[in-house]
C-alpha cells in the first residue's frame, strides 16, 4: 500500500468504516509512514536493536561512530504560559547522551523547517537544568519527507544541514538530516543499476520501497539492516481494527490540512523558479499552475522586486 493508496483508502474508510475489510483482502501490508504505524514499527521498545539499526543507516553511522543504544525517552515537550507543546514523532538519546529526534513530514509545507527548528530549540533549551554550565550535547535530527519538499532539486533527495559561518562549519553539535522518500525513489528508478546509491540509507529505503508495492524482502538484507520480524509487523494482519481505523482518522485531517497547503507550496515554488530566472513554460511544467496563474504570480514577484 503506497501513499496514494493509503490517503484514498482513509478517505474512503473515514466515511464508511464497514468497508475496512475490503481493504484487508486487497493490501498486504500497512502504509509505513503514517504516524501511528511508524512509530509502532521503528519505536519499538521490544525490538530496540532494529531502532539502532535504522538509525545507523539513515544517519550513515558506522564502526566507531556507530550509535550502540537508543533510549526512548518522553515524546511531549509541554509547552509554558503562551508556549506550543512539541510533540515529536520519536525522541530519545544515544549511550553518548546525545539526543535524537526522528520525524516524518507528510505533506509540502512552507512552514516545514520553521516548525523543525523550533521542535528543535525545545530540544536543546531544556538540555541545561539551573547551575550548569552551557556545556551542550550533540543533537541529531531525522526527518522522512514523504513528499518532495525541494523539488527544484530533482537529484538531491538527502540533505544535511549544519550551521555554518562564512561557508564553514560554526557549531559543529547540530546536525539535520533532510530525506525525501519518494525523489529517492524516482532517482533510483532513472538510474543504471551499477552507478545507484548502494550505502546502508539507500537500502534501507529501498526495503521501505518493498513495503510500499508489496514485495518480497531478501532475508539477509532484513537481518542486516533491521530484523527478521519487520517483514511481519508491517503486515495489514498484526492490527486491529480499532488501530488502523484511528489511523485512517488522523490521515483524514493531514489530507484536509494538504487541501489547504498544496496549492500555496506550488506558488511558493513557482515564485522561487520565477526569481531564479526559469521561463513560464517551465515553470508550467514542473508546477502543474495554469500558465495565466503563473503570468500573475510573475506580474507579483516583478512588483516586489521594484
Amino acid at each position: 500500500m503506497n501513499r496514494s493508496d493509503f490517503f484514498a483508502m482513509a478517505k474512503d474508510v473515514h466515511e464508511h468504516p464497514e468497508r475496512l475489510a475490503e481493504y484487508r483482502k486487497i493490501y498486504k501490508n500497512v502504509y509505513p509512514f503514517s504516524d501511528g504505524i511508524f512509530k509502532m514499527l521503528m519505536a519499538n521498545e521490544a525490538k530496540p536493536e532494529r531502532t539502532v539499526k535504522f538509525l545507523n543507516a539513515m544517519l550513515n553511522f558506522s564502526g566507531e561512530s556507530a550509535i550502540k543504544s537508543f533510549t526512548l525517552g518522553v515524546p511531549e515537550n509541554p509547552g509554558v504560559l503562551d508556549d506550543k507543546s512539541a510533540i515529536f514523532d520519536i525522541y530519545g538519546v544515544t549511550e553518548a547522551g546525545c539526543p535524537i529526534l526522528i520525524e516524518v513530514q507528510q505533506n509540502f509545507n512552507t512552514f516545514f523547517l520553521d516548525r523543525l527548528i523550533y521542535y528543535t530549540s525545545r530540544v536543546i533549551s531544556r538540555t541545561v537544568k539551573k547551575s550548569q554550565k552551557y556545556n551542550l550535547p550533540h543533537i541529531y535530527v531525522l526527518s522522512l519527507l514523504t513528499e518532495n519538499q525541494f523539488p527544484l532539486e530533482r537529484n538531491t533527495y538527502l540533505h544535511h544541514a549544519q550551521i555554518v559561518r562564512n561557508r564553514h562549519l560554526f557549531y559543529n553539535k547540530l546536525d539535520i538530516y533532510l530525506i525525501e522518500v519518494e525523489k529517492f525513489f524516482a532517482i533510483d528508478d532513472r538510474t543504471e543499476l551499477k552507478k545507484r546509491d548502494m550505502s546502508d540509507r539507500a537500502e534501507m529505503l529501498r526495503i521501505f520501497r518493498d513495503v510500499l508495492e508489496e514485495k518480497e524482502i531478501p532475508a539477509e538484507k532484513l537481518l542486516r539492516l533491521l530484523d527478521k520480524d519487520f517483514a511481519k509487523d508491517v503486515s495489514l494482519k498484526g492490527y486491529t481494527d480499532e488501530t488502523l481505523l484511528n489511523e485512517v482518522d488522523g490521515m483524514t485531517d493531514l489530507l484536509y490540512e494538504k487541501q489547504g497547503s498544496y496549492q500555496q507550496g506550488k506558488e511558493d515554488v513557482a515564485k522561487a523558479m520565477l526569481i531564479e530566472g526559469d521561463s513560464v513554460e517551465k515553470i508550467v511544467r514542473v508546477t502543474k499552475i495554469s500558465k495565466d496563474r503563473i503570468l500573475e504570480l510573475q506580474a507579483i514577484v516583478s512588483k516586489a522586486d521594484a
